[in-house]
């Protein structure tokens, strides 16, 4: 007796010959329900036709990768009512794009270099239509980010299936120039309007530039007084070259509690508590109160941001802070620390921010174990008193500041502390820090690097930089693999004490696995030296691992497991487990 259709189900679908698209891209595609894994779940009614259907997807999904001569093949088995199926992929060759044009708009021969030379599809490479899109979205993104709003774009490409070759022409109206013209706003009601202004990157007269309206969304929303923030170019008839805006704000509740749980390998449990309100007193003032407690630190801080003081692009940040914090590689040792500082900041072009302002510290060390005293670091008891000007320029274009995965953060800080400022603690520092965050194609795969470097001087009757001012390396958010803060200079028992140059550096490969899921690879390097003259990158120390994140509201929980490749003591430093929530950096 003959089988129905309606009886039979999949056992198996296996994908062969894929070179360019990956097995899991292209069962993406297909609307077959695929078996599952677990033995005792039943398997799905398979169906010839939806099979047919699922041919006829993946040949469009190879032409729109640029194979035009793909060859696809299904075999089936069926057996006891279960169906095996066998795709067969034979890829081909595929379409080189051969000529890409530009017409109905002159464009300057530098701007017109750049489009080529940093879009996603170029003379040479393979056709793709996820890349011609891309292309087509570069051209006309450039004229509405340069005065034209009406701008419009026609593309078609002639593909020779001969020759294996791809031409593409772009047709441009740019539309009439057009500028900003006055800005409304609306939806306010205790935020100032002086506030929401001086955050706009554009004013009336200015060429006309939907960047300008994203960016000046983007820092509205940065100063968390508002929920929504919606930048409308108004309606106006095609002769008017000066566009009004619309700008329309909701802004958030004025108080809001913020808490937080978690526990990491090092600071083991740890909790956070954060108060914020909003529009204090009128001026769009933020006032924040924050308490935070690990086995590494115990910390107390209320910060007051005043933006535009004095109707100024300047805004004026006070910050106060408690802190107590255990050095754990030193039995007992504790450093008591007081902070008040003062700070102008201001925002630069290509979203660069400089603060600048002075610093108050007292610092507090005590319970010095008795073998480090000889060192004369730091003299247990005693309050160091520091009074420092500070300097401090930072770009951040990273999409998301929790899981960015494009993009990257510059951190230039510079500190110095003399007597006449009233330090009884005299020194200067540098800290200069790069991160970077790349995609890798449609892979999923984000190539982060981080590279940090440090120098600390004493200046005038200091002879010696104290222990909570030095620097340190090896752990968690350090180099992987070592034990927290170990590397660099030890007395003869193996107690760090820390330097005054630090180098440090990662590079990361984090890769999708399943869903939320992904691993990391990395390769991490750093090490401290006693003083900047005793720095030698031949003694950098080095660390490989690998790890899994799972993607939470919160950001990444994270798993690492980190071994040294030029250990310090084998026997203790074979290899170091890391639990955390949020990326390493």
């Amino acid at each position: 007796m003959e089988i129905s259709e309606e009886r039979l189900f999949l056992r198996s679908l296996k994908i062969v010959g894929a070179q360019t698209l990956s097995v899991q891209e292209l069962k993406d595609e297909l609307g077959l329900e695929p078996p599952s894994r677990l033995p005792w779940k039943k398997p799905p009614v398979f169906r010839r036709e939806e099979l047919e259907s699922d041919i006829d997807r993946l040949y469009l999904a190879y032409r729109k990768q640029g194979f035009y001569h793909v060859q696809i093949d299904a075999e089936t088995t069926v057996r006891n009512g279960l169906v095996d199926v066998e795709i067969l992929i034979r890829e081909g060759p595929w379409v080189k794009v051969s000529r890409i044009e530009l017409t109905g708009a002159e464009l300057p021969g530098p701007v017109l270099e750049r489009l080529r030379e940093a879009g996603p599809l170029k003379v040479g490479e393979r056709f793709t239509q996820p890349g011609y899109e891309g292309l087509k979205r570069d051209y006309l993104t450039y004229f509405l980010d340069h005065g034209h709003p009406y701008a419009r774009i026609e593309g078609k490409v002639l593909i020779d299936e001969e020759a294996n070759t791809a031409e593409i022409f772009f047709t441009v109206d740019p539309g009439p120039l057009c500028f900003f013209g006055e800005t409304f706003i609306t939806g306010q009601e205790k935020t100032p309007e002086r506030v929401i202004r001086g955050k706009l990157t554009f004013k009336p007269g200015d060429l006309f530039s939907y960047r300008e309206i994203y960016e000046s969304q983007r820092r509205l929303y940065a100063l968390d007084l508002f929920q929504n923030v919606s930048i409308t170019p108004k309606e106006v008839p095609p002769e008017v070259q000066h566009i009004p805006v619309l700008l329309v704000v909701k802004e958030k509740k004025q108080r809001s509690v913020r808490l937080g749980l978690g526990y990491g390998s090092e600071d083991q449990f740890r909790a956070r508590v954060g108060l914020r309100w909003r529009n204090l007193a009128g001026g769009g003032r933020l006032l924040d109160l924050d308490a935070k407690y690990s086995f590494l630190e115990s910390r107390l801080t209320g910060t007051l941001t005043n933006p535009r003081v004095l109707n100024t692009p300047l805004d004026l940040v006070l910050q106060t802070s408690l802190e107590e914090r255990a050095y754990p590689f030193i039995n007992s040792y504790r450093d008591q620390t007081f902070n008040f500082q003062t700070l102008l900041e201001v925002n630069l072009p290509w979203k660069w921010r400089l603060s600048w302002g002075h610093v108050f510290g007292l610092d507090r060390p005590y319970n010095l174990p008795g073998d480090l005293l000889p060192l004369r670091l730091t003299v247990p008891g005693k309050t160091y008193r520091s009074s420092l000007a500070v300097v401090q320029l930072r770009q951040d274009t990273t999409n998301d500041p929790v899981d960015p995965t494009t993009g990257g953060i510059i951190t230039l800080v510079g500190h110095v502390a003399p007597k006449f400022l009233g330090s009884n603690l005299q020194f200067g520092s540098v800290v200069a820090e790069v991160r970077r965050y790349q995609g890798l194609g449609n892979t999923g795969v984000v190539l982060a690097e981080r590279f940090k470097f440090g120098l600390i001087e004493a200046l005038e009757d200091t002879r010696a930089i104290p222990l909570f001012r030095r620097f340190y390396a090896g752990g968690a958010k350090s180099v992987r693999g070592y034990r927290l803060d170990y590397l660099g200079p030890r007395t003869t028992d193996g107690t760090p004490i820390g330097g005054t140059a630090l180098v440090e550096g990662s590079l990361e490969a984090r890769i999708p696995l399943y869903k939320q899921l992904r691993a990391v690879a990395f390769l991490d390097f750093g090490n401290v030296y006693l003083n900047p003259g005793n720095l030698d990158l031949g003694q950098l120390k080095y660390a490989s691992g690998v790890g899994l994140r799972y993607q939470t509201p919160v950001g990444p929980v994270g798993l690492d497991v980190g071994f040294p490749l030029n250990p310090i003591d084998p026997v203790k430093d074979n290899y170091r487990i890391y639990l955390s929530i949020g990326q390493t950096f």
